[in-house]
């Protein structure tokens, strides 16, 4: 996929691509255990493991086979979170979605904003019919926030991750690019 050098704008927050000026930013996302309770792996234990993971997010970008964008808010520039897009398949037209955001930042609809934006990305832009997202079914917000948007359960994967010894299900979501047109339609 040809991902030029994107930058979404909403009403708080600009989000733009990975840079290496994220990297302390990144780093205090996700090395925080509760932001990454969920997460398939475990927190990031240093900043080498934190500078490896963005500059292999910027080679796939360039490479186009994943894209993971930066969070953050229109006052600062400061990284507070991430929106990933990645199980690319091209001809399907179809992606996976993932997203995290610094726990100091829950509860202010910040990624519902920013979601919001990027599902409308990767539906109007990169021409997506379907998104889906893997989420732990533990993960109550993040099944709110995928329902808020349009996203439906289709299903349920037994024991899928082991992170650090802990065995946990996967609960997989479906977005439908008929399904966002006919619910942004009736907006």
């Amino acid at each position: 996929m040809n991902f030029k050098k994107i930058t979404l704008k909403t009403h708080r927050l600009t989000i733009r691509p990975l840079s290496t000026e994220d990297y302390h930013a990144f780093y205090r996302v996700y090395s925080d255990p509760e932001a990454m309770k969920y997460w398939s792996s475990p927190p990031h234990k240093d900043e080498d493991q934190t500078k490896s993971h963005i500059n292999n997010a910027i080679k796939n970008c360039d490479e186009g086979s994943s894209l993971q964008l930066a969070i953050t808010l229109k006052s600062n520039d400061e990284l507070i979170g991430t929106l990933s897009l990645f199980n690319i398949h091209e001809e399907s037209r179809r992606a996976e979605i993932g997203y995290i955001l610094a726990s100091s930042f829950w509860g202010q609809g910040i990624m519902s904003e920013a979601l919001s934006s990027f599902i409308k990305f990767c539906f109007e832009t990169l021409q997506f019919n379907r998104l889906e997202a893997d989420i732990d079914p533990d993960n109550q917000a993040s099944s709110k926030l995928l329902k808020k948007h349009g996203f439906n359960v289709e299903g349920l994967l037994k024991e899928r991750w082991i992170v650090n010894g802990k065995v946990t299900d996967s609960e997989i979501y479906g977005l439908l690019k008929s399904n966002y047109c006919l619910k942004t339609q009736s907006k």
